[in-house]
């Protein structure tokens, strides 16, 4: 048994039914299972969009000779950063509290593993558009061994910004994980846009074409793969402010413990706290972890061999009917904006956070997945977009709020497709952000589309694997499939996104025509055969001649071009 925490429940969904595609138009909630909760019309309160929540804890400091107070090669205690400008622009909001400054020897704050030439403890999870401030400097001997890796929990929270971390004999361990002899960090924070990038305001938009993917707020296109970094903190702050809502910061505090398959973690956020357990089924052990895959609210896929599977409870985060849960217990009236998809999206990394903290689990955090179907479907899109821990992306059948673009949905819908669009989907549930039914009233005016959060998944895998099935809008899927794909054709890994339409079968009911796809992206982003070839998965299996696939064109919404980035990414988790 160990136990861990991080400074910085619920039932499970039930078990999609395979169900049939026949079903009259008049039943599709039922057919398609989208949502078990009743119709909603209102939508969720405003909140203020600056400012934000400060919240500031100390890491701790360690004494003379490199003993940190209470650390331990587990976990320990990380010290939280503050709250963003909860539904502001990221970049901006609180900051966060003093990461903790390691003594001579290269001792760790509390959370990481002390030592010389150990690896550094992390400095403090700063929130959501907050900034921290500096890490901490280690002492003589304490940059990070091997390279820079950090140690367990290290992590930057989502859209904060995180200053250099300071520097001791051996390396300093910067904002690229830098450190120990100029080595890099292979595997990234929550966010890695923290102490790298200055956002602005997301600019208004009236664009019936599928807005650029490669445009920075200021108008100019990115021609580097270094600028990758900040272009994903902007294509991610336009997706929160028009679709999702902002994914709130990490708590204030995350303890976890695990012990007989079970981990269960506490989170606290000022003077209030919430609990979550969660079961692992075909972990590994400390010793020798195996690659996880996380699903939002169960599983379709064919079980994945010599990978542990975790069941998040999404609903208990927080409802799609009222999103009451453990987001809005936390946060209260500050995640008023935020829809169900992103705060399913921050369960899944509080999860993470858990099982980063508690390596007796067995669990390999460096090869996460996540999954889901239907309306699970989108929250695993939120889930592997808004989370760059998260090594593969294994979307099912998520349609309109997965890859679906809502353009291309708007316009089939126009034109007599029985196809969920905006309109619909904003009257079922409460998944998308508030702000995004004014958008959905003149859907030009969205200032991002479902592409962004395809490629928000860059430059780690995901696999889209949807169905020809008209209420799902293939045409949607598809058309946003590769044109989030483009971002990965421009920064040369292509072969990183696959978008897989099968022929209309029963939905949640996965195709032998798509296994050979899965293995593929499996094998190499899970299982570390990193030369596995994952090129050529781009395929519309249009079942007959009436398919709509069969008539789209790229060109009727995309009328951008596709640039040849140059220099080097500058996190990669295949390098």
């Amino acid at each position: 048994m160990s136990h861990n925490s991080r400074k910085t429940s619920g039932d499970k969904n039930s078990k999609l039914p395979r169900e049939g595609a026949d079903i009259p138009a008049d039943s599709r909630r039922s057919f398609l299972m989208l949502s078990g909760a009743a119709v909603v019309a209102g939508l969720v309160d405003a909140c203020s969009s600056s400012g934000g929540i400060t919240q500031s804890g100390s890491g701790g400091s360690s004494g003379t000779g490199g003993s940190a107070t209470g650390g331990s090669a587990t976990g320990g205690t990380i010290a939280s950063g503050g709250t963003s400008g909860l539904g502001g622009t990221i970049g901006s909001g609180g900051k966060t509290g003093s990461g903790g400054a390691p003594g001579s020897g290269g001792a760790s704050v509390t959370g990481g593993a002390p030592g010389s030439g150990g690896k550094p403890g992390s400095g403090g999870a700063p929130g959501s558009g907050g900034v921290s401030t500096n890490g901490g400097a280690p002492g003589s001997g304490g940059a990070s061994a091997g390279g820079g890796a950090p140690g367990s929990g290290g992590k930057p929270g989502s859209g904060g910004v995180t200053a250099t971390g300071g520097s001791g004999t051996g390396g300093s361990i910067g904002v690229d994980g830098g450190g120990g002899g100029g080595g890099t960090v292979k595997w990234p924070a929550e966010d890695t846009s923290a102490g790298v990038c200055t956002l602005g305001t997301v600019p208004t938009m009236n664009n019936a074409m599928l807005p650029d993917p490669f445009k920075l707020f200021s108008g100019k296109r990115i021609a580097t793969k270094e600028e990758w970094t900040c272009l994903r903190a902007e294509l991610s702050a336009a997706l929160q402010k028009g679709v999702y809502g902002p994914k709130m910061p990490a708590p204030d505090k995350l303890t976890a413990t695990f012990s007989g398959g079970k981990v269960s973690m506490t989170m606290t956020v000022g003077s209030a706290s919430a609990t979550y357990s969660f079961s692992i089924t075909g972990g590994g052990t400390k010793a020798a972890p195996v690659p996880g895959l996380i699903t939002c609210g169960g599983s379709s896929l064919p079980k994945l061999s010599g990978v542990a599977q975790i069941d998040m409870a999404n609903n208990t985060f927080a409802s799609e009917s009222d999103l009451s849960g453990i987001v809005k217990t936390l946060f209260g009236s500050a995640c008023a904006k935020s829809g169900a998809l992103i705060s399913w999206a921050w369960g899944c990394s509080r999860i993470i956070d858990a099982l980063e903290l508690c390596p007796d689990a067995g669990v390999d955090t460096k090869h996460l997945a996540v999954t889901g179907c239907s309306r699970n479907g989108k929250g695993a899109l939120a889930m592997g977009a808004f989370d760059e821990r998260v090594a593969l992306t294994l979307m099912q059948e998520g349609g309109s709020g997965g890859s679906a673009a809502w353009r291309i949905s708007s316009k089939e819908k126009s034109l007599g497709d029985n196809i969920q669009e905006c309109g619909e989907i904003t009257g079922e549930a409460k998944w998308q952000g508030s702000d995004f039914a004014g958008f959905c009233k003149s859907i030009a005016t969205l200032p991002c589309d479902q592409h962004f959060a395809v490629a928000l998944c860059a430059p780690r895998g995901v696999l889209l694997i949807e169905n020809d099935i008209d209420w799902l809008g293939p045409v949607a899927t598809y058309g946003g499939g590769i044109a989030g794909r483009a971002i990965f054709e421009g920064l040369g890994i292509k072969d990183r996104c696959g978008v897989s339409v099968a022929p209309n079968h029963s939905h949640c009911s996965f195709p032998s025509n798509q296994q050979a796809a899965l293995t593929a992206f499996v094998n190499r982003f899970l299982m570390g055969k990193t030369t596995t070839d994952t090129s050529g998965v781009d395929t519309f299996n249009a079942s007959s001649g009436t398919s709509k696939l069969l008539t789209f064109k790229p060109a009727d919404w995309i009328d951008w071009t596709i640039p040849t980035l140059t220099g080097k990414l500058p996190f990669d988790p295949l390098a």
